[in-house]
């Protein structure tokens, strides 16, 4: 069951990853403008919404993918965010070190449980 687990999790973010890897990435400034805010269990989590133009000059208003337990950055803040050309509906502020720590708690555990059902 865990292995299913872990796999299905580490598939899914190879998947949303994918658009990222196979194209160019593109790098703008975006401005915050708004949070998007969801209570769960008591707890309020933020969302940050920005805004910023595309290769072509086109405005786009993105939500990034990460929930945070703070409205950061603040509205307002001007943000680097990476988008595969192509492809600014995916554009996301990047945090190179979650991404490190999920695929490799992702796969640490896949692997460990595979080594632990294989003795």
């Amino acid at each position: 069951m865990g292995l299913a687990v872990t796999g299905t999790g580490l598939a899914l973010t190879i998947r949303q990853d994918l658009p990222f890897l196979r194209n160019p990435v593109r790098r703008a400034t975006a401005k915050i403008v708004r949070h998007d805010r969801r209570s769960e269990k008591g707890a309020t989590l933020y969302k940050p919404v920005f805004l910023f133009a595309d290769d072509s000059g086109t405005l786009q208003e993105v939500r990034d993918k990460l929930y945070t337990p703070f409205p950061t950055p603040v509205i307002g803040e001007r943000v680097t965010v990476i988008y595969p050309q192509g492809h600014p509906a995916t554009a996301r502020i990047p945090y190179p070190v979650f991404r490190a720590l999920l695929y490799g708690g992702l796969a640490l555990a896949f692997f460990s449980i595979g080594v632990e059902l294989i003795s």
